[in-house]
């Protein structure tokens, strides 16, 4: 073998263990490797593959996430102020005791998330998907939730003053103890919805009129 032959040899050794501790020591899931270290990188992400990431108690505040997935995603504790999280998929996602504070959820599927505790002062939610969303004892204060889907949503203990619902379909919803004051209701659904202890002072009711102490006229349980 001359020395040429040799070193060739030597050279394709070497690759080829070099690109076997490059492949085993990959991630399972690399695509998802990636994009979760790009988000922690740049604090942005659109489109991105998160579903089932760990991103509990991150701070990502002004975050851009829009159009991500994120379904069944840990997102409890994590800091969100002013995130942009419109279309995103956060289906079964876990924003429990979340800092979500201005963040936009617009045309968001949040179908089956847990939003329990968290905090949603002044969120974007119009046209946003909620079905079968928990968000007891929530804080979604002056939160704009027009055109969206919360039926089925339990929304109990929950903070809505000056929540605006108009239009939103919350069929068998159940606010039960929450605090809706001055909440808008306009034009929305509230067929089997429940309101047991609810406080309705000054809110605009589905036919545009004033609370008068009665839900039952619009399908509702009080």
């Amino acid at each position: 073998m001359n020395i040429t032959s040799w070193f060739r040899r030597l050279s394709s050794i070497a690759l080829s263990i070099i690109i076997s501790f490059t492949i085993f020591s990959l991630p399972a899931n690399a695509f998802v490797a990636t994009d979760y270290q790009k988000l922690l990188i740049t604090n942005a992400c659109v489109n991105c593959d998160l579903s089932g990431a760990d991103l509990s108690n991150r701070d990502l505040y002004g975050s851009a996430l829009s159009g991500a997935n994120l379904s069944k995603a840990n997102l409890s504790g994590a800091l969100l102020n002013d995130a942009k999280l419109d279309g995103a998929n956060l289906t079964e996602a876990n924003l429990s005791e979340g800092i979500l504070m201005g963040t936009n959820f617009a045309e968001a599927n949040l179908s089956g998330a847990n939003l329990s505790q968290a905090d949603l002062y002044n969120a974007l939610m119009n046209k946003t998907t909620l079905l079968n969303a928990d968000l007891t004892n929530a804080d979604l204060t002056e939160a704009i939730i027009s055109d969206a889907d919360l039926s089925n949503a339990v929304v109990k203990n929950a903070k809505l003053r000056g929540a605006i619902l108009s239009r939103s379909n919350l069929s068998k919803a159940d606010f039960s103890s929450s605090y809706m004051r001055n909440t808008r209701l306009s034009d929305a659904i509230l067929r089997e919805s429940k309101f047991y202890g609810a406080d309705l002072f000054n809110s605009l009711m589905p036919d545009r009129t004033t609370y008068n102490g009665d839900v039952s006229r619009f399908g509702a349980n009080q």
